[in-house]
């Protein structure tokens, strides 16, 4: 009888050899685009005091995250997040800098997620986060960088919501009732608006409240009901919201990346840390984002830091569903040499392989008196030549031409 112990548990996954390395690539490439924009990288631990991270959520995020106790009975938590762990670090390390600070990171992450759309407990994000500067051209560089990132990835088929936290804070700011808060949150958070209008219906709030917040839902990717906004003198939240999206708008447009993106009132992102421009990047082949971000600027300031921020992180397994639906990036492009030797052979082809590998080839050994099973080898593991050695004599096969 199997034990369960040979089994992995639920919510985490194995990466074998092929997925892992398409993994590493798809890793190396976004490191690249960030390197090349002024990012630096940098490693936190995987586990931290709980009371790290319950600085960046509320109780129900809280709710989600891995906890465990050290010989001591602290309460030590898997990091849910990675934007909570580097304000910690730019507070501890960074109390002088010149601004702006750029970090990037590529950890894995865990949280007790509902099992679907793919998501699992353990997953991988590579993020950037801009630390120590305000201002719209700040939050429109990490959109652009986010949108670059994926092009160089070959992936198009793409579109970034763009929205902003006082859309919603400057309706919820002014309502008394905390259940109904609640209801109305969740409603934006899950973007179950037929739930919301019922909630609404069936509440006393009074009616321009009412058609405010449905107004917020109506006007996804259209910049123009917007202006309905900037009406209400009450509703200051709003309208700088409002005037903000406008704004950035025009700095994409600077960018070049206008045509991915698009404008939604109604979005909110799930942790409460966010303060003004957040957004999130969907894809047609994934049932979940892609990526997430916004700005943070308060967040640095409860590890006694003073910097505000912005930043996003990509959903790594998203991105690999993606490449693996599209076969844009293949780890079998990697591989080049296959040396196919016997005992005979056995020192000319090491002496082969050391010389390939110190001239940066990719070189693989494989031990055969038959040469065909060699070529065979070659083409399952998608080599683009073998090396035959038979006896002291050396052929060279060309996979890629048959």
């Amino acid at each position: 009888m199997d034990s369960v112990f040979s089994y992995k548990p639920d919510g985490v996954r194995d990466f074998l050899p092929e997925l892992a390395s398409v993994k590493r690539e798809v890793e190396e490439i976004l490191y690249g685009v960030f390197k090349q924009w002024g990012f630096e990288e940098v490693i936190t631990p995987t586990f931290e005091y709980l009371e790290t991270f319950l600085m960046g959520y509320n109780f129900n995020s809280a709710e989600k995250i891995f906890k465990f106790l050290d010989r001591k009975g602290r309460v030590l938590a898997l990091r849910p997040d990675m934007t909570t762990p580097i304000a910690r670090v730019v507070a501890n390390y960074y109390k002088k800098i010149n601004t702006p600070l750029r970090l990037c990171y590529f950890s894995n992450v865990f949280r007790f997620e509902e099992s679907r759309g793919g998501r699992q407990f353990e997953s991988y994000q590579a993020g950037a986060e801009l630390i120590g500067v305000s201002g719209l051209e700040w939050d429109a560089e990490m959109i652009s960088l986010a949108v670059e990132s994926l092009k160089r990835l070959g992936i198009k088929d793409f579109k970034v919501s763009v929205g902003h936290t006082g859309f919603l804070k400057g309706v919820l700011d002014r309502l008394k009732d905390e259940k109904i808060k609640d209801q109305i949150h969740e409603c934006f958070l899950n973007k179950d608006f037929v739930e919301l209008k019922k909630i609404l219906d069936s509440s006393v709030l009074n009616e321009d409240i009412k058609k405010l917040v449905m107004n917020l839902t109506r006007s996804s990717g259209n910049l123009d009901n917007l202006e309905a906004y900037e009406g209400f003198d009450e509703y200051k939240i709003i309208a700088e919201a409002a005037a903000q999206l406008k704004e950035i708008k025009q700095l994409l447009t600077i960018y070049g990346v206008e045509e991915y993106t698009a404008f939604d009132p109604s979005l909110i992102r799930a942790l409460d840390y966010y303060t003004g421009i957040i957004f999130e990047i969907y894809s047609p082949v994934i049932g979940f984002p892609l990526c997430g971000g916004g700005r943070y600027d308060n967040l640095i300031e409860k590890f006694n830091g003073s910097y505000p921020a912005t930043g996003f992180a990509f959903n790594i397994e998203g991105i690999l569903e993606i490449l693996g639906g599209q076969k844009v990036i293949s780890s079998k492009s990697e591989r080049f040499y296959l040396i196919c030797y016997d005992d005979v052979s056995r020192e000319e082809a090491i002496k082969k392989a050391v010389k390939l590998r110190q001239n940066g080839y990719m070189t693989e050994m494989f031990k055969s008196k038959n040469v065909q099973s060699g070529i065979e080898y070659g083409k399952e593991k998608g080599f683009n030549k073998v090396i035959i050695f038979n006896n002291i004599n050396e052929e060279v096969i060309n996979l890629n031409k048959g």
